[in-house]
């Protein structure tokens, strides 16, 4: 413990220097993170901004990442850098009000910079808006790829989700009556069991209303799920009221960030990812919008009463694969949803009462091939 304490406050020391051969750093905050995995280096990251953005000045942050192996990989150091900045485009203040930059030991040294950086570096630099900051002004620009979307911070604020222990009961009547009596998922046997082997689910609520946060407690969820058992917890089911919840493409565009990060940062050879709002719409070419469209229904194997993100294992993911194929379940989830038809499952999604289905019953995934 004295060995690892020392360390950190060497490589604070050599950070601090760093700051202090750089215009403008001279009084940055370094933060020395002691995170080894790219998941626990972005949770570290977003809890940072979260805290940049409570404080809401100015100031710079250093996150100093020795231990990320990773990150000794110039072009995947880069790769994170520009997974940040795609994050940004959904965010309240990250590339707004925080403007995020990178240093890593291998750049070129300048005469603003004439220090190599000690370690791979995350750097955030906050400031308060000017006061010609125009407020109604697009803020994602006309060029972003949000530009079409809703703005979550316009207009008057959205009521307030019920508390917790609503949300979590209805969220669980929603798992019991789609996605376990119909077997929306065939792999999900209860409520609370899932997966192959069977373990357990949680079902934690983040109460962020902005990107920031969400990012925050996503991160943080994924790497107490790699460092659980399978047995213990096979799937997170992470609900998030706040965020999003009249804003489809809002979401939408967060979920394309952390798909991104999936292929581009290689998390999905450990995590996949399923997306759930109540306004999901399948964009696969076909004609589902609208709940009198002829494809319509197939949207609610994927509406929920609440945003929710799904934190899959891949292991588990393939082995089921292997059982029944993905392409197989899509199709008849989508014969079993006709079934009961799309105004029909709206009523229930918008009553947040799905016992009706109880009484349905509906044709059964092969699943003689698979063992749980």
């Amino acid at each position: 413990m004295v060995a690892a304490e020392q360390q950190e406050a060497t490589i604070a020391q050599q950070v601090a220097q760093w700051c202090l051969s750089t215009a403008g750093r001279a009084d940055a905050a370094v933060l020395v993170s002691e995170s080894s995995t790219t998941a626990a280096v972005l949770r570290d990251f977003w809890s940072v901004a979260c805290d940049v953005a409570a404080a809401d000045g100015e100031g710079t942050y250093v996150i100093a990442l020795p231990q990320w192996a990773d990150a000794t990989d110039r072009r995947y150091f880069q790769s994170v850098a520009n997974h940040l900045l795609q994050c940004g485009e959904v965010c309240e203040h990250v590339c707004d009000s925080i403007m995020v930059s990178t240093r890593h030991p291998s750049a070129d040294k300048t005469d603003d910079e004439p220090m190599a950086a000690p370690c791979p570096l995350l750097l955030l630099r906050s400031f308060n808006k000017g006061a010609d900051y125009d407020e109604s002004t697009d803020p994602f620009g006309p060029d972003s790829i949000f530009a079409d979307c809703d703005d979550p911070f316009a207009g008057p604020p959205p009521p307030p989700p019920p508390p917790d222990d609503v949300v979590l009961a209805e969220t669980k009547k929603w798992v019991e009556g789609v996605i376990v009596h119909m077997k929306v998922c065939p792999f999900s046997s209860s409520v609370e069991k899932a997966g192959m082997p069977v373990g357990g689910v949680t079902y934690p609520i983040c109460h962020a209303a902005n990107a920031e946060g969400v990012y925050a407690q996503f991160w943080s969820e994924i790497v107490d799920l790699m460092e659980t058992d399978e047995r213990t917890r096979a799937t997170v089911l992470l609900i998030t009221p706040d965020f999003a919840m009249y804003a489809p493409g809002f979401f939408d565009g967060l979920a394309d960030t952390l798909n991104g990060a999936l292929s581009s940062l290689k998390i999905e050879r450990d995590t996949q990812l399923v997306f759930f709002h109540p306004e999901y719409m399948f964009r696969d070419g076909k004609q589902r919008n609208g709940v009198g469209a002829e494809g319509a229904a197939a949207n609610y194997a994927r509406r929920s009463p609440y945003p929710m993100i799904n934190l899959l294992r891949t292991p588990q993911v393939r082995a089921a694969q292997k059982g029944i194929p993905t392409g197989s379940v899509y199709d008849l989830n989508e014969k079993n949803l006709d079934a009961v038809g799309a105004a029909e499952l709206q009523s229930m999604l918008e009553s947040k009462d799905w016992d009706a289905l109880k009484g349905m019953q509906f044709e059964k995934h092969n699943s003689d091939t698979w063992t749980l």
